[in-house]
């Protein structure tokens, strides 16, 4: 039973490392909503990246989630260039000189809602 609990022990503290190990690596331009977890956190090439959270729709508004990305885009020298907000659904552009941000924000069903970012800080 030791040994149980130690290995139980030791893949939670793994876990925890590696989950805080990935977000660690995302681009600070890049608003991660609180309590998100994440799904997808590639660098697709120099420069670019893509970042897919997943949301508990019961704790957070779509509306409310595009704003909080807009002040967080602008904080970082991004001006809003494109945006389409709905209670569902949610389409954001961003540019700074010639780097772009995009971000999608969707409802997929009553408890989950899924959120993407594409980052391109080498736009040339």
């Amino acid at each position: 039973m030791k040994t149980n609990l130690k290995l139980g022990l030791l893949i939670g503290a793994l876990g925890l490392f590696s989950t805080g190990a990935m977000a660690a690596h995302l681009p600070d331009e890049i608003y991660q909503p609180r309590g998100a977890k994440v799904i997808k956190a590639d660098r697709q090439g120099k420069g670019e990246f893509e970042v897919e959270f997943r949301l508990d729709a019961r704790e957070h508004r779509i509306p409310v989630l595009a704003e909080k990305a807009i002040s967080h885009a602008r904080y970082h020298g991004f001006r809003l260039v494109e945006s389409e907000i709905e209670h569902d659904d949610a389409d954001l552009k961003f540019k700074r000189g010639d780097q772009e941000m995009d971000i999608e924000i969707e409802l997929k069903d009553h408890h989950r809602i899924e959120y993407k970012a594409e980052l391109d800080l080498d736009k040339n």
